[in-house]
């Protein structure tokens, strides 16, 4: 059989599952008429030196409102991590702020349903100086928010609401806007210039920050082209950005997708999700539960089973649950039981990691934010020093975004058993849409066997096919 060249796509999925599935949905949004998602500014923002051991306080006043209405605060900033950044978030639930990073911007911000009719609780950020250190700041606000997704989803899907802080400062239109006051410790004296990058939103034409140093830093924008063997992203609009003053173009590495967080959650993800049909729903599950299945095979025990067994009858989610100290590890919110916890893999099953007393104790809006990234694609340096002290991992290990190189050698050792066996399983061959679920797992694994050096030279497609 001739094999059908993809470019940079990785081989095998048309050529081994079938044709694509028709298209089942749409969305009913189109992109804006006057952005590609491919644009560029690039602007100049005043930063300000904050000598040692002084501070720049953001206070934030959120004006008066009705019961249930949305309110929010945010920002950007850009300085280095010589700067200690802490956010008072007042009366919201949840926020989000990214640490610095030298050359990159990060942000900071919340979004909520409000249960009070006035700013009850002071809200703030402040940003001391551990050495002489610039800091800039963009787009800095608060106030009462109103948009028409927004809007839809209080009445219709008030699911989609719950982890809106994540989508600030992005996400904050605001209707009326509150007081921000910004108190210095020090006489200014020394300022000089930082650059901001800004790419359009072909959905909602809005330019948004991005960094260019660093794109896994994300403000405003999901990366486009993230598997090793697809980049540079050559994607015009996604790794190919015009600067709207000069026409040059910039080459990005990763790339970023060409709808701005915001709109991709109601205007793509929202809208199409409740479109999809069964069997597309249940695919992402499949592969998960295979891999689980995978493990628990190669080790001979289930995780929960061998740790019950090695902890003398104890229970490993309840152990994860005290360890941290019945909180989110990356939040911090009181977890009430176990059962509110959402057990991370800390490594991911992606990679072939086990769930075991490494496991980190996490909320729902917090694991599905990590998804299946590796610890040091998701915490800050700090915050991997103290999974660190808890998991027992080193840190080598939490840096390290390897797959498991012992389950890769097992399955590379037994590939007739993988074949002949494994993927025979009755759960493995069912159907869905046209597409074998034994198929879905030998596509996932291949990408996590590219990522080690003996496992890429391992065609399980191939070598698949060739069975039959």
């Amino acid at each position: 059989m001739e094999k059908v060249n993809f470019g940079n796509k990785l081989p095998g999925k048309t050529e081994f599952a079938g044709r694509r599935r028709t298209t089942t949905r749409t969305s009913g949004f189109k992109s804006h008429p006057d952005s590609t998602g491919g644009e560029l500014k690039i602007e100049d923002i005043e930063s300000i030196l904050i000598p040692k051991g002084q501070n720049i306080t953001i206070t934030f006043q959120i004006p008066d409102h009705n019961l249930g209405d949305i309110v929010a605060f945010g920002g950007w900033y850009s300085c280095n991590d010589q700067i200690r950044v802490e956010v008072f978030k007042g009366g919201f639930v949840k926020e989000l702020h990214t640490d610095p990073e030298d050359n990159n911007w990060s942000k900071f911000g919340s979004m909520g349903t409000s249960s009070t009719y006035t700013n009850v609780e002071q809200t703030q950020v402040r940003f001391t100086a551990l050495e002489d250190s610039y800091l800039a700041l963009y787009e800095v606000g608060c106030g009462i928010v109103k948009h028409k997704h927004l809007e839809w989803a209080k009445s219709e899907k008030p699911v989609l609401l719950k982890n809106m802080y994540q989508f600030a400062p992005e996400s904050n239109f605001y209707s009326v806007e509150g007081d921000v006051s910004i108190e210095l410790s020090f006489d200014s004296t020394e300022t000089s210039n930082a650059h901001i990058y800004l790419k359009s939103c072909n959905r909602c034409a809005r330019f948004l920050p991005i960094n260019i140093n660093n794109e896994r830093h994300h403000l405003s924008f999901s990366n486009h082209c993230v598997a090793v063997h697809r980049r540079p992203c050559s994607h015009a609009g996604f790794g190919k950005l015009r600067n709207v003053e000069t026409n040059q173009i910039m080459q990005l590495e990763y790339g970023y997708q060409l709808e701005c967080r915001f709109c991709k959650k109601y205007e793509v993800n929202a809208a199409h999700n409740p479109q999809r049909t069964a069997a597309q729903m249940k695919e992402d599950g499949a592969r998960r539960r295979a891999f689980e299945l995978l493990l628990t095979e190669i080790f001979g025990k289930s995780p929960q089973l061998i740790y019950r067994e090695k902890s003398g009858g104890r229970e490993l989610t309840d152990d994860i649950w005290l360890k941290f100290g019945k909180k989110c590890f990356n939040c911090s919110i009181d977890l009430k039981s176990p059962k509110e916890m959402h057990l991370d893999h800390t490594r991911p099953l992606a990679l072939l990691w086990p769930l075991d007393e490494t496991a980190t104790c996490l909320c729902g809006s917090c694991n599905s934010q990590k998804r299946d990234r590796a610890p040091s694609e998701f915490y800050s340096q700090e915050k991997l020093s103290e999974l660190s002290r808890i998991t027992g991992l080193s840190l080598d290990e939490l840096q390290n975004p390897s797959p498991n190189l012992n389950a890769v050698n097992c399955l590379i050792e037994n590939l007739d058993w993988l074949f002949n066996s494994f993927c025979q399983k009755s759960e493995l061959q069912k159907v869905r849409d046209g597409k074998l679920t034994s198929d879905l797992l030998l596509k996932a694994l291949q990408k996590t066997l590219n990522k080690t050096d003996v496992g890429k030279k391992i065609d399980l497609l191939k070598l698949y096919r060739n069975l039959g």
